[in-house]
């Protein structure tokens, strides 16, 4: 399949992404194009919400209920912004000039080509999957979301026994592939282009211009950075695989434009009090139902915000000698320090066992600090003008004053990756454990709070050209006046900018971003070395429907990419994911299956859980051979086990006879 033959579902993916934000952000009369940047943060707020309230109302997930879900939701928030403004009127704004809106539109479709080629060279094809060990779950987990018709963190989880999981992302990629009929595989590659060239670009963009202000510059250099980073979007569809992640930081910029907004601290008009913060809410919900670690990175980068808030506040009762002003400090200072006390709660509370975090330091110290400092985490190629941007920006910012608090998100950001990445002491395990210690998650954090400082540094250097680009006509005889003056004028300095600008795009693409496509173009490679499926074992796959019928369950090593026929197969499997949560019968199968003629105990199992069949996808695994698995590996015929089909020499499936015949 070519990704011409899959622009359709692409399309649809942006489509569901766009519309049910944009329908919530026409009903609370978000203005201009803000309707459209928070849109899919919008979109993924909703859905999340849905997803998990629809199984306690008794309604299914899909498309029909979620668009209806999206019509009540939309028509509640109009009701409470009309219910506000009755008594506090918005204030009016000017309309963004049409320039701005169309630089933002082809801003806005750039960005998405180049973001989505850089993805599809990494997917290889639409029907690619990633050969990585989460991918089991989670392909397996939208499968299990459409079967059951609940997308609800608790479904999922009840998937692998556990008590919840991030269900966001999975719910989404449900909704598109029923709507358009494809294959898991091509649902999930369509899902993750239009988050990595849409919804991320989109999110960049509002939260940019939330702090630096609407101009033109902002929003090209906005999309630009946005497209220039080689940990993000690339990185999440190459470690892991982490697609929740994926998804929750795309709406992380939003969710944090929104909180500058609503704190008043940003550039954007701010709606009523109210409705800034419901709105605020609608997005950091989506954040937390996509990856709870996300959230937990939006409430510590917000902190500087908080913290300068707080101080605007207080300064303006300082000294606090009336009796007014005392109890206004009084109440802040307890409130703020009520919210680290409960910041500080929450982050020992979530996170995973102790158990399941288990990632060193990769670096030294001093080699982390570097990484940061010319943004090159992880050993990538370094960002030179995006450095030089940065450097500028940070140093703007201190000498401004006003946007202080910037300066202290990015060191949060930049904290949390140097503690993961590089600083092997105490700290790292209460600060990091969130993130399971994990630096590569943290490196994907990283664009976030790097974006908003690079601009400023961007526009800051391209205000001082053009003054000095300006100077050029005084300095120069007056005859040669008029030249100097057309060659410095604001369309030759545009006609300039275009080439310069293309210039730095390609620097990026072929230099940090190319790096990271062949990283992860890696993981999508389908040969005979996969860690998954070798083109035998999904050749076998695809032939399942066919020969196993529905109902029938299919033992086989999961950790060999067997349980993948419950998402491309649609054929249930005993366990659906590696570290599946499962009872004693999945444990008494897997040890001794092909023994079953010889033990009864074995045969009891296999009947209550109706294994019918078993794929043997010989041991080359994605995690090395595990202990308990004895029964579903080096399997032969025998009188237990008659073999059925097969797929080069490694790609079997047999029928289990000892307990059925």
């Amino acid at each position: 399949m070519s990704w011409w033959q899959s622009l359709p579902v692409i399309l649809l993916a942006v489509l569901v992404f766009i519309v049910p934000g944009l329908i919530l952000s026409l009903a609370i009369r978000i203005r201009g194009v803000n309707s459209v940047l928070l849109a899919p943060a919008f979109t993924v707020g909703i859905t999340g919400f849905l997803a998990a309230v629809f199984p306690f109302l008794g309604i299914s997930w899909g498309p029909v209920s979620l668009l209806l879900g999206v019509l009540v939701v939309a028509a509640v928030a109009w009701g409470i912004r009309y219910l506000v403004i009755r008594k506090r009127p918005d204030p009016e704004i000017d309309s963004p000039p049409r320039s701005l809106c169309v630089v933002v539109g082809f801003g806005a479709l750039a960005a998405a080509l180049v973001i989505g080629l850089q993805m599809a060279t990494a997917m290889i094809s639409p029907d690619s999957i990633s050969q990585t060990y989460d991918n089991v779950f989670h392909l397996n987990a939208v499968r299990w979301a459409m079967e059951t018709r609940d997308a609800s963190p608790l479904n999922l989880g009840a998937l692998t026994g556990i008590s919840a999981y991030p269900a966001g992302w999975h719910g989404l990629v449900a909704i598109i592939c029923e709507l358009s009929g494809s294959t898991i595989p091509v649902a999930v590659n369509a899902t993750n282009l239009a988050i990595g060239a849409v919804v991320w670009p989109l999110g960049c963009l509002y939260m940019v211009q939330s702090v630096a202000g609407h101009r033109i510059s902002v929003a090209i250099f906005s999309f630009i950075f946005a497209a220039g980073f080689s940990t993000f979007p690339m990185l999440m569809i190459d470690w892991g695989v982490l697609y929740p992640n994926l998804l929750s930081i795309s709406v992380l910029p939003a969710a944090l434009g929104l909180a500058f907004t609503a704190m008043g601290l940003g550039h954007h008009y701010r709606p009523n009090s109210l409705v800034a913060w419901l709105s605020l809410g609608v997005v950091v919900a989506g954040v937390a139902l996509a990856h709870p670690s996300t959230f937990m990175a939006f409430l510590a980068f917000s902190v500087p915000a908080i913290v300068a808030v707080y101080y605007l506040n207080v300064r303006g009762s300082w000294p606090p000698r009336s009796p007014s002003n005392r109890r206004r400090v009084v109440v802040l200072s307890l409130a703020l320090l009520a919210g680290f006390v409960g910041l500080t709660i929450l982050w020992g509370y979530l996170r995973p066992p102790a158990d399941a975090a288990t990632w060193g330091v990769v670096e030294t110290p001093p080699q982390a600090i570097g990484e940061l400092l010319f943004n090159a985490p992880l050993g990538r190629p370094t960002l030179g003008v995006l450095s030089l941007c940065l450097a500028v920006g940070l140093i703007r910012l201190w000498v401004d004053k006003s946007r202080r608090w910037l300066i202290g998100m990015y060191w949060v950001g930049a904290l949390f990756f140097f503690l993961a990445a590089g600083f092997n002491a105490e700290p790292r395990w209460f600060v990091t454990g969130v993130w399971y210690f994990d630096s590569y998650r943290l490196a994907a954090l990283l664009p976030v709070v790097t974006i908003g400082p690079s601009v400023i540094g961007a526009v800051y250097l391209e205000d001082i050209l053009r003054r000095r680009l300006a100077k050029i006509p005084d300095s120069v005889p007056a005859r040669y006046g008029r030249i100097a003056k057309s060659m410095t004028s604001r369309r030759a300095f545009a006609m300039l900018a275009v080439p310069a600008l293309a210039v730095i795009v390609l620097v990026a693409q072929l230099g940090p971003v190319s790096f990271a496509v062949e990283r992860a173009h890696w993981q999508y490679k389908n040969s005979e070395h996969s860690g998954l499926l070798s083109p035998d074992e999904r050749r076998l796959l695809a032939r399942l429907p066919g020969i196993v019928e529905s109902g029938a369950t299919i033992a086989g090593l999961p950790s060999s990419g067997t349980s993948l026929a419950y998402a491309l197969s649609d054929r249930a499997v005993i366990q659906p994911h590696i570290l599946t949560t499962h009872g004693s019968d999945v444990d008494v199968i897997n040890a001794g299956l092909k023994d079953a003629a010889t033990f009864p105990s074995v045969c009891e199992s296999v009947r209550k859980l109706n294994v019918r069949y078993v794929l043997d996808f010989g041991t080359r695994t994605v995690t090395g051979t595990l202990a308990g698995y004895g029964g579903v590996m080096d399997l032969e015929p025998n009188e237990s086990l008659k073999l059925i089909d097969s797929e080069g020499p490694s790609a079997r499936l047999f029928r289990v006879t000892a307990c059925w015949e």
